[in-house]
Formats: structure tokens, C-alpha cells, sequence
């Protein structure tokens, strides 16, 4: 069945329920046009009376489309019974039996099915086959019982065979419908990962020209700071002075991170077990969980595979996504960590960190891995956390992904390579580690 359209207005009308508005249209003119050049109509005055009604229900019907909200699918099923009552009463009035009208049942059912489906067209054809078996047309009764049943037949494979194209239809449809947003997903990750390639190149470059001067500024302040306490400036001047060195050295950090981050490094890599790595992250940030009244919860599954990697760099990770996990979420809420080994012919050692919290807008989901982008407040945040989270990965050959709706918290994701995968010799990983064995 087609979704229930529901926005009001002409708007709202599919191109196949144009389609159904144009043939009603053209049933009605046709109609109008063999009452006005039928020759000889001994029941003129019922047909007219009859077709007037139908005039009237069809106007109504698309009042409730254009001014209603009401699915319009309901609609139509209510309409279809009108059009039953419709046509036998043209062929109880136009010749019976013998009516031209006799083929509007066809029609009905055919059209029922290819919007509704095979199931609403074959009840239409078994609603026309009653109507046609009853008394007063007993159309069946004026005619051999095998012209009978091969009547029947074609009614009934008219509704099934349309109804069956229909299905087919839409299943094709639907399939094209995927793959058209599988690819627009594959794209946005492509068009994602080229953006974050250059920016990472570009934050290398500035990181470089900042890097000099930084350091200059840093050493000065301090050996400014070790003479003002060996003059004995005032405090006001050292106050000043050890200002000046922290926000120095806060720059000088967010460079060498920028450095540290913008290109792949895969020295130090060792086998390592995932849960260990976890585990060496959570003093790093107890303080900030108790002084939250936040609960960490833990589901790491034991005896995982292990993967190849750098711990520091690694626990860093950790210690970033909790963070954020902690600043989204309410007080005394609960974090939990899963670990455990992914299905599949294609298996990789995956971790989860979710929050309750307030979610992340769908707007800002593309822009999260983005150096300097934050919604925390000025002076929070940096907004590198993701940023570097996303460069280690990248550099584990491991993936990350987010899954997130406002109001109802978020998950990451995270899945790394299984250690054979990853010194597989046509890893660069692995190039490096049999080299450096040899």
C-alpha cells in the first residue's frame, strides 16, 4: 500500500494518484458523453440520477483530499466501494446483462490493484463477481457456464496480474531507493574523509609557522619571570607574567598536537589487548566522574583478539571519548563501555561509549571530527578532542562512527583491525613491522 499522504492541498497528490484523478476524470467525461449520444435509453432518467451521484461523490472525494489531511490511501478504499454501487447501477439501467458498463468492473479491480496491491485488488474482483452473480444482473444465468467461468477468470487475472507488476514495481523501486542513499552515504564519507585529508594537510602547515614563534614567546615569558622574581618585581607584573606562560603554553600544546596528529604515524605500534588499554584509561578521568556523581559501567569482553597499536596513543582516545561523555552527561548519570568481537566473515575487535545525554543536533553530526569545531562553551574546549580522536584512529586503521539523536544521548563506535589483519603484509602496518624484523 502507498504511504498515507499527509499534507493537505493539491500538493499532496502523488504522480499515481494524479494518474488516478486523471482516469477518474476520463470516466466521467466518457460517461457524460454516452448519455448525451446514446440513442434510445428506455431509463435516461436513472442513468442521469445515477451519474449525478457519481459526479457528487467524486467532487466530495477530492475535497477531503485538498482539504483534509486524511490518508489518502482510506480514502480511495472508501471511494471504491461508491464506485461498486456506481457501476451496478449504470448496468442495471444501460441493458443488464448485456451493459457495456460490464467492463468497468475490469477496470476497478485492475486499477485497485496496481495502487493498492494484489490483496485489495482481488477482494474488488471477488466484491464485481458477487454483484455480476446477483439476482437482478445474474449475469452468469444469460450465458454458458464456461463463458461463465472464463469471465470470472480474466477478472480474477486481471486484478492478480496488474497487482503482481504493481509489487514488483515497488520493490524495485525501494531497491533503487537504497541504493541511491547508499550511495549518497558513500559519497558524504568520501567527500568526509578528502575534507579532513586537506585539513589535516592544512593544519600541518599553519601548525609549522605557528610552532616558531610560539616557542620564542613561551622561553621569553619564562626567562622574563625568572628575572622578575629575582628583582623582585611586583606581584601584580608576575601575576601578568604567569598568565602570559600558561595561555603560552596552552598554544604551544594545541600546535604540537596539531603536529603530533596530521600525519599518520604507525612507530611504537605493539600487539595489544583492548581492554587492557580501557582499563589503564579510567584513572585519567575518576576525578571528573566523581565530582559528577557519574557512574562508568564496564562490559568488556574477556580474551578478546588482540589488535596492533600504540597503548599512549590509544588511552588517549579513551580518555577524549569519556570526557565528552562526561560533559553530556546529566548529573548522576551512567557511561557505559562495551567491548566485544563483531559477526561475519570480516571481523574486527569493536568498542562503545554511550552517554545519556543530551544528543548531538543532526546538523552538527558532519562537522564533529572537525579541528576547532566545539559547541562547548568559550574557553571549554578546544574542540581537537575528536579531531585528534579521529587522526589516531586513522592511523590504527580503525574506523569511528557516531550515532546520535537529540534528547536521547550518543554512541560511538569503534572497530580496529584484528592483530593478523593488521600485519598483513599488504598493511603499511605490516610492510613496516617485516621490515624492521629483517
Amino acid at each position: 500500500m502507498l504511504p498515507a499522504a499527509r499534507q493537505s492541498g493539491p500538493g499532496r497528490l502523488s504522480t499515481t494518484d494524479k494518474l488516478f484523478a486523471g482516469l477518474r476524470l476520463i470516466v466521467l467525461l466518457a460517461c457524460a458523453a454516452w448519455l448525451l449520444l446514446a440513442p434510445r435509453l428506455a431509463h435516461r432518467a436513472e442513468l442521469l440520477g445515477v451519474f449525478f451521484v457519481f459526479v457528487i461523490y467524486t467532487l466530495f472525494i477530492y475535497g477531503l483530499i485538498f482539504l483534509t489531511r486524511w490518508p489518502i490511501d482510506r480514502i480511495y478504499l472508501a471511494a471504491s466501494v461508491l464506485d461498486l454501487v456506481y457501476l451496478l447501477g449504470m448496468v442495471r439501467w444501460s441493458g443488464g446483462v448485456n451493459s457495456v458498463f460490464l467492463l468497468g468492473f475490469y477496470l476497478l479491480a485492475g486499477l485497485h490493484s496496481f495502487y493498492f496491491g494484489r490483496r485489495v485488488g482481488l477482494t474488488i474482483a471477488t466484491a464485481a463477481a458477487v454483484l455480476l452473480a446477483w439476482g437482478p444482473l445474474n449475469r452468469f444465468q444469460a450465458e454458458p457456464w464456461p463463458d461463465s467461468v472464463l469471465r470470472l477468470g480474466f477478472l480474477y487475472l486481471t486484478a492478480w496480474s496488474i497487482g503482481l507488476l504493481a509489487d514488483r514495481e515497488k520493490e524495485t523501486t525501494r531497491q533503487a531507493e537504497e541504493l541511491v542513499a547508499q550511495l549518497q552515504n558513500a559519497t558524504r564519507i568520501l567527500e568526509h574523509a578528502q575534507k579532513m585529508a586537506l585539513i589535516g594537510r592544512l593544519t600541518a602547515g599553519i601548525a609549522h609557522e605557528i610552532n616558531n614563534p610560539a616557542t620564542v614567546v613561551l622561553t621569553r615569558v619564562e626567562r622574563m619571570l625568572l628575572e622578575a622574581e629575582e628583582k623582585a618585581y611586583s606581584n601584580a607584573l608576575r601575576k601578568d607574567l604567569e598568565t602570559l606562560r600558561k595561555h603560552a603554553s596552552r598554544v604551544a600544546e594545541v600546535v604540537q598536537k596539531m603536529l603530533t596528529y596530521s600525519r599518520a604515524d604507525s612507530s611504537g605500534f605493539v600487539p595489544l589487548d583492548i581492554n587492557e588499554v580501557i582499563e589503564q584509561s579510567i584513572p585519567m578521568v575518576e576525578h571528573r566522574l566523581e565530582t559528577r556523581g557519574l557512574t562508568l559501567n564496564l562490559n568488556l569482553l574477556r580474551r578478546l583478539p588482540r589488535i596492533y597499536g600504540s597503548a599512549e596513543r590509544l588511552e588517549e582516545v579513551f580518555v577524549n571519548l569519556i570526557s565528552n561523555a562526561i560533559d553530556a552527561s546529566p548529573p548522576a548519570g551512567q557511561i557505559y563501555i562495551v567491548s566485544t568481537i563483531s559477526g561475519g566473515q570480516e571481523k574486527e575487535v569493536q568498542v562503545f561509549v554511550s552517554d545519556a545525554g543530551a544528543g548531538i543536533p543532526p546538523e552538527n553530526l558532519d562537522r564533529i571530527f572537525e579541528p576547532f569545531f566545539t559547541t562547548k562553551p568559550p574557553g571549554q574546549g578546544t574542540g581537537l578532542g575528536l579531531y585528534v580522536t579521529y587522526q589516531i584512529l586513522k592511523d590504527h586503521r580503525a574506523s569511528i562512527a557516531v550515532d546520535s539523536q537529540p534528547g536521547k544521548g550518543a554512541t560511538v563506535s569503534l572497530g580496529f583491525p584484528l592483530l593478523r589483519d593488521a600485519l598483513s603484509p599488504a598493511s603499511p602496518a605490516g610492510k613496516e613491522h617485516l621490515e624492521g624484523s629483517l
